[in-house]
């Protein structure tokens, strides 16, 4: 029995964010087994229930909404005490005061809603620009009942892999402190539901088989 994988032009929009959330799902799993007692804490502070998207979304909007008008407020008394500022000096340090609040809750309002990009995310953008490379030369993963045949004529055992990892669109192998990564719809013999079956059985005692769809 064969499972052949044919490496072609990989898909941006799954590739990377799939990738990155692999990468720090295997973080986790090796964290949580060398700090167990550390994870048992956050998984209890996780368990607490969270604000939704909705609520987030008319926090942010309210905070710039306070922002705003401390902003106006604080300049409708600094600007008038900066022409008498010895004998506004009370107007003065409160317009100033007001005008400082107001910009951190605008700021804090805008940056509630920025996505940055994690150390996660950028190994993902870092792994795909590697795999963009992948000449237009039909190459090929082949999984056999006794060893996988990698690229460039690389062959391991099935004891090598640490995890192969299974997403939306991918399977991701963990080996020997590599990575792989194999599209599903790219699995030019058996289906998807074989290959699962397949590796699940190989897994035993070998390495784990872990889902983060």
């Amino acid at each position: 029995m064969e499972f052949v994988f044919v490496l072609t032009k990989y898909n941006n929009i799954s590739f990377k964010p799939q990738v990155s959330k692999t990468l720090e799902k295997r973080t986790e799993l090796v964290s949580r087994k060398e700090h167990p007692q550390v994870w048992k804490y956050v998984d209890k502070m996780n368990s607490k229930e969270k604000a939704s998207e909705e609520v987030l979304k008319k926090r942010r909007s309210r905070y710039k909404i306070y922002g705003i008008f401390l902003l106006f407020l604080g300049f409708f008394l600094l600007i008038p005490s900066l022409m008498e500022p010895k004998e506004m000096i009370i107007p003065l340090l409160v317009g100033a005061f007001t005008v400082g609040i107001g910009l951190l809750y605008f700021s804090y309002g805008r940056n509630l809603k920025k996505v940055k990009l994690t150390l996660f995310d950028k190994a993902a953008i870092k792994l795909f620009s590697e795999y963009e490379k992948i000449s237009t030369v039909k190459v090929t993963v082949t999984f056999t009942d006794d060893k996988v045949q990698l690229m460039e004529n690389v062959t391991i055992s099935y004891s090598e892999i640490e995890k192969i990892f299974i997403t939306e669109d991918l399977f991701i192998l963990i080996w020997n402190e590599r990575i792989t990564v194999l599209q599903k719809k790219k699995l030019s013999s058996y289906n998807v539901k074989e290959f699962i079956n397949f590796i699940t059985c190989k897994s035993h005692n070998l390495f784990e088989v872990v889902n983060v769809i």
